[in-house]
């Protein structure tokens, strides 16, 4: 796999100037404050982003609210803070297209007038067509969650903020002329191609109710989540051919916005088949919200929070779990952009307790669905796949590791044939 999530931004006639499109992210973080993919938690990352069926109740909200109810027998506070997780994706080799662009441009300024200028024009030439079409992802965001589990009714308070960026390139026609019929170098530092990044940053603050019920005889648990949106939306663009470092960062700080508050709400409901089976099914986004963008050069891209149904299915014993969740309808979160819907596969495996921490205090019982309880070593693995194409397949590896606070912290990575994710997260019960 080629380095993921880098591609080159060139400096003008001072040489190139190298600039990972990751750091856009973390430029994005920097000026805006906020976020690292969609904050759900490391543990659903490392499981492929399963979880409507299993997620521990301290993670509940992220993934289906009635979850919240799994840990209704203990007198315990679920807290995790924070959880940290980041996906980008160069499946259109854009990185190595620019960088060979950029290549071509300059061994053409310098062959002007040479014997391989026709040459050389060729290789630029066919390195910008090359571009056309290509298209990056990232997002990435932070949360934190709370869950006080009591008898027929818990509650939690959840807060995220992540921000969702694509970069597409936008090819002009006119700069092929430029190309192929300039005669004074500078002229190749002012092509009009560009790679449009569409951006948002959304923050949400909710509640989460959930309780108890019976669904022919079988236990089972609803909950919901009213929530509060801030969607923050941006459109900036970076040449090809002449952007550097503070043209980005300029562009992530200083250009239009667009910022509308409003109010939604998830849903979930989850039944226990079984001691080992559970099933659960969540609804996120109940309400479907369109919001306009800035437009740059009569272009624009529309933010798009669509409802996502989610069914999930899960069956653990004896320190393992194996868990999968399938979106039951496709979503676009930009308006124009390709649209989605994924499978997500995960298991989970006990490594058993430390002798170290072997007589600390335990932790509330938990079904086999849920796994492992957290005074335990655990090592996960899942698969994330789009059935719509749209998104490339992502394998997923994670760890957690107990900790004398009783409070596990868990690592995941996630790699696809061009794309890299990463998580973190601290919880703990008290």
């Amino acid at each position: 796999m080629g380095e993921p999530w880098a591609f080159g931004l060139r400096g003008g006639m001072n040489g190139p100037m190298r600039l990972a499109p990751w750091a856009l992210l973390v430029a994005a973080l920097l000026h805006h404050n906020p976020v690292l993919g969609q904050a759900t938690s490391a543990r659903q990352q490392s499981l492929g982003g399963a979880g409507v069926a299993s997620a521990k109740a301290q993670n509940s909200a992220f993934m289906n609210p009635a979850l919240a109810q799994r840990a209704r027998d203990s007198d315990r506070i679920e807290i995790t803070a924070p959880v940290v997780t980041f996906v980008g994706a160069d499946e259109s080799n854009v990185r190595q297209g620019v960088e060979n662009l950029q290549d071509s441009i300059e061994a053409l300024q310098a062959g002007l007038g040479g014997p391989d200028e026709a040459m050389l024009r060729s290789e630029a030439a066919a390195g910008l067509t090359s571009l056309a079409g290509g298209e990056v992802f990232a997002d990435a965001g932070i949360g934190a969650s709370f869950v006080l589990p009591r008898g027929p009714i818990s509650l939690g308070l959840t807060w995220r903020s992540f921000v969702d960026l694509r970069g597409l390139t936008s090819i002009d026609p006119a700069d092929l002329a430029t190309i192929n019929t300039t005669v004074n170098p500078l002229d190749l530092d002012q092509l009009s191609s560009e790679i449009l990044v569409p951006s948002v940053r959304v923050d949400e603050f909710g509640f989460t109710f959930a309780t108890d019920f019976s669904l022919f005889g079988l236990p089972s648990s609803a909950g919901v989540t009213p929530k509060f949106q801030s969607v923050e939306s941006r459109l900036y663009s970076v040449s090809v051919s002449q952007a550097d470092q503070s043209d980005i960062l300029s562009g992530l700080s200083d250009g239009d916005t667009r910022r509308d508050d409003i109010a939604n709400v998830d849903l979930g409901v989850a039944v226990d088949l079984s001691p080992r089976w559970r099933a659960g099914v969540a609804t996120r986004n109940l309400l479907k919200h369109t919001f306009e963008a800035p437009a740059l050069a009569g272009t624009s891209y529309a933010y798009q929070v669509e409802p996502l149904t989610t069914a999930g299915l899960a069956y653990g014993q004896d320190g393992w779990m194996v868990t999968a969740d399938l979106d039951l309808n496709s979503t676009s979160r930009f308006e124009g952009l390709g649209a989605s819907r994924f499978l997500r596969i995960g298991g989970e495996l006990s490594l058993g307790t430390p002798l170290a921490m072997q007589g600390l205090p335990g932790h509330p019982q938990q079904s086999g669905a849920e796994g492992a309880s957290n005074d335990a070593v655990l090592i996960r693995a899942g698969f994330l796949t789009d059935l719509d194409s749209t998104q490339q397949d992502l394998w997923s590896l994670g760890i957690a590791f107990p900790t004398y606070l009783q409070a596990p912290l868990e690592f995941t990575l996630a790699v696809g044939t061009e794309a890299f994710g990463a998580g973190l997260q601290f919880g703990w019960s008290i």
